[in-house]
């Protein structure tokens, strides 16, 4: 009992760094008020809040932890807090206050010799790039990420920045490379013990698959991570793996579900207020209802896409979403 007293944090700590993040947020409101003033409870809140897709809260959260440990001169937890805080703005789809914050973390880092926060901060540096469609410059965060995840051995760390590589490679055209770096992810997921990125690695598998023309494997692959997803908690994993069975759907002729599957995974990233979710998934729903002959329906879907694209400053994507618009619009006459 005495050493729960010293240190009332513990089980919180254990369920964060375990992946149990409702535990988490369960043994945080036990914990007595005095400490949910302190600057290590706003950070594991939000840290177990931005897992559970609470960004706003989040981000708040660990606002208030950075100002504190600022305040105490603690750089440390300055620097973790900046990374957390970043990271709910890049949910929330304010990027440059995220690169801004994600920067500040990655100097820190540097100065304090941390080789695995400086590997993060590069990652998420990576995917600010990616929202801007800087690609080239996001490939090149993500295999320096990667490297430094390696030199420490830290397989969760490869396992999300090959996922990030996955995603953009397939961007450019690219899907077998793609499909490599998603299976080098499920590789290390798996050896790291992440069901988490073990179900975003085989949801991307199955949309290089499909990329690469084999439908059946992409829907086996994709099923199957969005099964870990929901089992893991991870409402954008799910809307994503709802986003790639809707193409897998599509492919296959089958268009009554890929809308469904779409409407679903709209549903999800509606609710967690994940702007760029929101465009992408947009986007696909307007060019099934264009082929659908829906035109009116599918400029609203881009138009709506536009607008996601437009909050988190994706000014190209916004425009390709606009054009779109505009094409259905002369389609409907």
């Amino acid at each position: 009992m005495a050493a729960v007293l010293d240190d009332p944090l513990r089980a919180a700590r254990r369920a964060v760094q375990g992946g149990r993040f409702r535990d988490a947020e369960t043994a945080l409101g036990e914990v007595p008020l005095p400490v949910q003033e302190g600057p290590e409870w706003h950070l594991l809140s939000a840290m177990a809040a931005w897992r559970l897709g609470d960004f706003t809260r989040s981000r708040t959260a660990a606002r208030e932890a950075r100002n504190a440990y600022r305040h105490r001169g603690d750089a440390d937890g300055e620097m973790r807090a900046e990374n957390v805080a970043a990271a709910g703005a890049f949910a929330l789809g304010d990027l440059d206050e995220a690169e801004r914050g994600f920067t500040r973390a990655m100097l820190l880092a540097r100065r304090l010799q941390d080789e695995l926060m400086t590997a993060r901060c590069a990652n998420n540096i990576g995917n600010v790039a990616y929202y801007l469609t800087r690609h080239d410059v996001a490939l090149s965060f993500y295999r320096l990420a990667e490297a430094a995840f390696e030199r420490i051995d830290y397989l969760v760390g490869v396992a999300e920045t090959r996922i990030n590589l996955s995603i953009v490679l397939r961007e450019q055209h690219r899907p077998t490379e793609a499909l490599e770096a998603a299976e080098r992810a499920l590789d290390a997921a798996e050896r790291g013990g992440s069901d988490r990125l073990s179900a975003q690695a085989l949801v991307n598998c199955g949309a290089a698959a499909m990329a690469l023309g084999d439908p059946a494997l992409g829907r086996a692959q994709a099923e199957h991570g969005l099964s870990l997803a929901r089992a893991s908690e991870d409402p954008l994993g799910e809307a994503e793996g709802e986003r790639v069975l809707a193409g897998v759907a599509w492919m296959g002729g089958q268009v009554h579900e890929a809308e469904r599957r779409l409407h679903d995974a709209l549903a999800l990233a509606t609710q967690l207020g994940h702007p760029w979710a929101i465009g992408e998934i947009q986007l696909d729903l307007g060019e099934l209802l264009v082929g659908l002959g829906r035109f009116g329906e599918a400029s609203q879907a881009f138009e709506e896409a536009r607008r996601a694209f437009l909050r988190v400053g994706s000014l190209p994507r916004a425009d390709a979403a606009r054009e779109a618009a505009h094409a259905a619009n002369i389609k409907r006459g």
